[in-house]
């Protein structure tokens, strides 16, 4: 017998922490539990994880935090050398920070009823041959040294039993108690209306202070504002309306996708009638309002080579008051180039004001430029307002620009692989397992496929209006391709990895759907197909995120 082990067959993504692992699975009785990685998020620091865990029924529990490389301590500071250089660490603060969020984490659970938890730490150097104590926090007594590998179960041993520690009673079940709430029995749903809220209000918050930024360019007529997902380029747009609507202008707000117009309506129906554009929709839906549709025997390119020319010449019929001074246009990177002549047609004279957002990553036209021949005054965002940290270092590797996250902490990004014709089963099962079983609602979620709708979008698109509206409802999971849910949000996505159309690139398809996500970040898909869109840094995080027992 051994030792139970958690995950059974983990992936390490250096040897030390192999190294160290297995000198513990070795030693460590079969009544004791060694983990790999626990990760949970700590009111005070944020997303933790812990390198190595281990459980004893019978003395507590204790976090070992491995390092590898040559490890030196001098002047006051630590630093780890390997291949790569050399960097600052601090190994024993993140250990002692590993211990007080396991605590927090375990005590502050409603359904923990075993008391105070003993536990501890230790560092583990395993390629460093250790003599003596390194710097007054770390006594010889807590390092694993290389000399130490085969009796490091001991070490863990004699630190828990050590006589500073005996203050706290072990009570009965308390390791069972303890995996139940790290491995099966996450934040109840109290918890994740909390703190989504706590997050969205953040965001809120963060994004309305960015409006000044358009305070900055008010002088200049018009404007090109690019920036990644989450950046708040439609609420600046949104923002952006309603000041020239203010001022007298007669604004026309057009977007791409449908979701980002509709949300746009429902952002600004409560501003007074004098503060709203007088045209709010996409494309489509203003050649609709000018009489072009396509008839039942037009192809499938009728909007990008007939609708434009008929909706200039509709245009020219315009009278006065139905013109418009001012143009808001969000979602550019995907805008035919043959609209922006339709479009500005409908100006009221030359000197019309004109505002652009756009975000080239995600562009799904590669033979689109989503802007105008006009000088246009750059503004450029590079501020993640919106997304988790966890969320956007998983697609940060996807952008050609650096990105700064300012959203504050979320959740791990969790990864399900799958075979492929598995993906939209595993999906379902994601989302049945954020209701059942970890406290989420249905109006947190979305579901996005790459490629083929799910069933249920499908089932729904026959009504429209009422699809739409289920996006902003209180008790329904919204289904959704990656294409059609641009610009939206929900606080958690589950990313169904189902294939993509020729000509389309999969990695704007992949970011695009990642960065869908504000809290909680779900990826499903068959490592080989995402493994040959991503890169090593892109795949290395995914694979943090595969749950025990996936």
């Amino acid at each position: 017998m051994t030792a139970r082990l958690v995950p059974e067959h983990p992936r390490f993504e250096d040897d030390s922490e192999r190294i160290v692992w297995e000198g513990l699975r070795d030693r460590l009785r079969d009544c004791d539990v060694l983990l790999h990685g626990v990760r949970f998020t700590d009111p005070v620091h944020g997303e933790v994880e812990i390198d190595l865990l281990v459980l004893m029924p019978d003395c507590g529990a204790i976090v070992i935090e491995v390092k590898g490389g040559h490890v030196a301590f001098a002047d006051g500071g630590w630093t780890q050398t390997d291949a790569t250089g050399s960097r600052a660490i601090s190994p024993v603060e993140q250990a002692r920070a590993g211990v007080y969020a396991l605590k927090r984490y375990l005590e502050g659970q409603p359904t923990w009823s075993r008391g105070a938890l003993r536990a501890t730490w230790l560092v583990a150097f395993p390629y460093m041959h250790v003599t003596e104590a390194m710097g007054p926090e770390a006594r010889r007594d807590l390092i694993i040294g290389s000399e130490d590998l085969q009796d490091a179960a001991g070490i863990a041993y004699d630190r828990l039993m050590s006589p500073a520690l005996h203050m706290f009673r072990l009570a009965e079940g308390w390791v069972d108690s303890a995996l139940d709430l790290l491995l099966g029995a996450p934040d109840a749903e109290r918890e994740i209306i909390g703190r989504t809220a706590a997050r969205l209000r953040h965001a809120d918050d963060l994004t309305e202070a960015q409006a000044g930024l358009l305070s900055a360019v008010r002088n200049n007529p018009r404007i090109e504002v690019t920036g990644s997902a989450g950046t708040g380029k439609t609420w600046l747009a949104i923002e952006q309306a309603r000041r020239w609507a203010k001022a007298g202008e007669r604004v026309c707000f057009v977007s791409y996708g449908r979701g980002v117009a509709e949300m746009a309506r429902r952002a600004m129906a409560t501003l007074p009638p004098s503060q709203q554009p007088a045209y709010l929709g996409t494309f489509h839906q203003l050649g609709y309002q000018w009489g072009v549709q396509p008839g039942a025997a037009e192809g499938n390119d009728f909007w990008i080579m007939e609708a434009p020319a008929r909706m200039i010449e509709a245009a020219a019929s315009l009278d006065a008051s139905s013109r418009f001074t001012a143009f808001v246009i969000d979602e550019a990177q995907d805008f035919a180039d043959s609209w922006w002549t339709a479009l500005l047609a409908s100006a009221s004279s030359d000197s019309f004001r004109l505002a652009v957002f756009r975000d080239d990553e995600q562009a799904v036209f590669s033979d689109r430029r989503g802007r105008p021949d006009l000088p246009l005054t750059p503004l450029v965002l590079d501020e993640n307002l919106r997304n988790a940290r966890q969320i956007v270092d998983t697609f940060r590797p996807l952008l050609t620009a650096p990105i700064t996250a300012m959203g504050g902490e979320g959740f791990p990004v969790e990864y399900v692989p799958c075979v492929q014709d598995d993906v939209m089963g595993a999906a379902d099962d994601a989302v049945q397992a954020l209701l059942d079983d970890r406290g989420w609602l249905p109006e947190h979620i979305a579901l996005l496929t790459t490629k083929h709708r799910h069933p249920v979008q499908i089932e729904q698109a026959n009504d429209r209006v009422a699809y739409w509206d289920d996006l902003w409802s209180a008790n329904a999971v919204f289904y959704s391709t990656v294409s059609g849910f641009k610009g939206l949000e929900r606080p958690a996505v589950v990313l169904a990895v189902n294939g993509f159309h020729d000509g389309i690139d999969p990695r704007s398809v992949l970011y695009a759907g990642m960065s869908r996500a504000r809290d909680l970040l779900i990826v499903v898909g068959a490592e080989d197909e995402l493994a040959a869109i991503l890169n090593d840094k892109s795949m290395r995080r995914l694979r943090r995120g595969v749950q025990p027992g996936a």
